[in-house]
């Protein structure tokens, strides 16, 4: 089946070495992208005339808390996901199933897992891709707790001190254990959010303790209570974790530090965008939007920068070689515009001054799946769809 975008104004390719792209045509067969050039295409089946408007990889949301399908127990919120669709995320990634019920140990926190990776590999609320299947550490966690999840499929450890787990030290042990394996590891930084009495243990996670844990990724460096300006600079060292990620669920302030220390020392790579939906400020169908329209107008970074760490760069963060605008690539496709009644002529531009551009059209796999995002604002011109 193809697939055929035209009259397109910008492209953002997801890829942080070259974020843009030349060309007004799209050519999309059997779910990937066949051609960035208008003489590939053949016999369209779907013809999508932008008019003028910025095509773009889908966003991916670096820290999720999914349980099974799209349904999130703690905000008693059905449908969370396929909303984030309406943001241009087509990718979410689980930081953990922190909020499934009767988690209490090491096996159950391994069959929790095992359950929402089993279940998003098959299930895609409206059409998004979800890895599912992050295994938190609880005390009794053994390395053979971790080779049972690799061995399984998953590749994900869930976010450090959010299980029962509260050591540094021992976290770190599970954690390199995990890392030569391959697998990506959350941890979680700043105060816990541990309700139960686990969280009277070690109630607050700081740098020396993520650099004691060693995992891949300094998850939420902004949270709700946040990490001292000592404590931040420390993970943006050169010596500090491989990734270091900001969330709409936390405080401005220390999310610009996060992005300013970064860019300082020419290591925007190392940055991941998250929300932590639907915990911290519950769901947020444009967090990732915001997030990047935050650190575009009051952190100086290039939009088509911004949004090349929230697609591409995510994906490739946990394995994935999705999300970016190239030959052969998985076709999960934004269209979008300056937000009708804007003073900004382009999405870019909008962006850049902090707003929420409009969302016009989104595609996973080739085929369109929204047609006039329910959650922005309108975008200034209507796409023209046929087939």
């Amino acid at each position: 089946m193809q697939l055929v975008l035209h009259n397109i104004g910008q492209v953002l390719t997801g890829v942080l070495d070259t974020p843009t792209f030349d060309t007004d045509t799209i050519v999309v067969d059997g779910g990937r992208i066949a051609s960035l050039d208008a003489g590939a295409a053949t016999t369209a089946d779907t013809v999508v005339d932008c008019k003028g408007m910025t095509v773009a990889p889908g966003l991916v949301d670096t820290h999720v808390h999914p349980t099974l399908g799209d349904y999130a127990p703690k905000q008693q919120s059905a449908g969370y996901l396929e909303r984030m669709m309406h943001g241009a995320v087509t990718r979410a990634v689980s930081a953990g199933e922190v909020h499934a019920p009767g988690r209490s140990g090491a096996e159950s926190a391994l069959g929790i897992a095992l359950g929402a990776f089993h279940s998003f590999e098959r299930h895609r609320p409206s059409g998004m891709k979800v890895h599912g299947g992050a295994m938190l550490l609880e005390k009794d966690t053994e390395p053979s707790h971790i080779d049972r999840a690799f061995a399984s499929g998953m590749r994900i450890i869930g976010e450090i001190g959010v299980g029962s787990l509260k050591d540094p030290a021992r976290a770190g042990e599970l954690s390199l254990h995990a890392r030569e394996l391959g697998m990506t590891v959350h941890m979680h930084c700043g105060c816990t959010s541990d309700r139960g009495p686990g969280g009277d243990e070690h109630p607050y996670f700081s740098a020396e303790d993520v650099m004691e844990a060693r995992p891949s990724i300094a998850s939420h460096a902004n949270t709700f209570a946040s990490l001292s300006d000592a404590d931040i600079d420390m993970l943006c060292e050169d010596g500090g974790p491989p990734y270091v990620e900001v969330v709409q669920a936390g405080g401005t302030r220390s999310m610009l530090r996060v992005v300013e220390g970064l860019a300082e020392r020419g290591r925007l790579d190392r940055l991941l965008i998250g929300t932590d939906t639907p915990t911290g400020y519950g769901v947020t169908s444009l967090g990732v939007l915001k997030t990047i329209g935050d650190i575009c107008s009051l952190g100086g970074v290039a939009p088509e920068t911004a949004w090349a760490i929230a697609s591409g760069h995510g994906a490739a963060a946990f394995g994935s070689d999705g999300n970016v605008i190239k030959q052969g690539a998985v076709a999960d496709l934004v269209v979008m515009d300056a937000s009708l009644g804007s003073v900004y002529d382009t999405a870019l531009d909008a962006m850049a001054a902090g707003e929420f551009p409009g969302v016009a059209v989104v595609i996973t796999d080739g085929v369109v799946r929204v047609r006039g995002s329910l959650c922005t604002l309108r975008a200034r011109r209507v796409a023209g769809i046929e087939g």
